[in-house]
């Protein structure tokens, strides 16, 4: 009896152990497995990473040589533009455009009156010519053209006033006419005015009758200041003339300015 409780116990023990021994090996093959899936992803990852490293190398790589090729491209082309056309002539048009010309065509008419408004600045400053025709005869035959037309202004007086005025306000405020016709004008004009300047400086340097200096320093002074006026008013005023009759428009000194800003374009 006692035998038999024995080996029954053994057996019992011995289906213990290769029981706990089997349960041991199931859950140590569960261990295996899951630190088998934890171990293998990081080394798949290992070896992944890599490969895609590459590729993203690859694919950088192509890109910036797109973006070279397309930028090398672009200056090529700009450089056979700027070779093959121009500067200033073409504007992306396969036609040329035309050039524009600065200077306007004037009528007969039109140059005429630019030209004659020159007279009254002249025709002003004729009284600071005397010396200068005393000493060179000769010069006033430079003023044989416009004899009748000096001897009808010294006649008219105080009417000279009704021409600078008829001037001013029929030619230079006149915008019917063009600006080139208005702009010489205005030139005339604004040169009669200056002549106001030499007159007030001649009165004051006169004596109470009016002779002003009869020799020495004095006389030599005044020469040389009636010249300087005359000559001056002279050569503007031919000049002027001249390229109204051309049809160009000339800026004179001391006046051009102020003229081109009354008369803008």
């Amino acid at each position: 009896m006692g035998v038999t409780i024995e080996r029954r116990r053994s057996s019992c023990a011995t289906f213990a152990s290769d029981r706990s021994e089997g349960e041991r090996d199931d859950t140590l093959t569960n261990l295996d497995k899951l630190l088998g899936e934890f171990e293998r992803t990081p080394r798949e990852e290992t070896r992944e990473t890599p490969t895609r490293a590459r590729a993203a190398d690859a694919e950088a790589k192509a890109e910036g040589a797109r973006v070279a090729a397309d930028l090398a491209a672009a200056q090529r082309r700009i450089a056979r533009e700027k070779m093959g056309k121009p500067m200033g002539m073409f504007s992306g048009d396969k036609k040329p455009k035309k050039l524009v010309n600065p200077e306007e065509e004037y009528d007969f008419s039109e140059r005429a009156i630019a030209a004659l408004v020159y007279m009254l600045p002249l025709l002003d400053s004729l009284k600071y010519s005397k010396f200068l025709l005393l000493q060179f005869p000769v010069f006033g035959l430079a003023l044989l053209p416009i004899s009748p037309i000096i001897g009808l202004w010294f006649k008219l007086g105080f009417l000279q006033i009704a021409v600078f005025f008829g001037t001013y306000l029929g030619v230079v405020q006149n915008q019917n006419m063009k600006r080139f016709v208005r702009f010489n004008a205005q030139q005339a004009v604004l040169l009669d005015i200056i002549l106001i300047i030499p007159d007030l400086l001649t009165r004051t340097f006169q004596g109470i009758d009016g002779s002003g200096p009869t020799g020495g320093a004095g006389l030599q002074a005044e020469i040389i200041f009636f010249n300087s006026v005359f000559l001056f008013t002279y050569i503007c005023c031919v000049v002027g003339a001249v390229g109204s009759t051309a049809g160009k428009e000339i800026k004179l000194p001391l006046i051009g300015d102020a003229a081109e800003m009354q008369q803008p374009r």
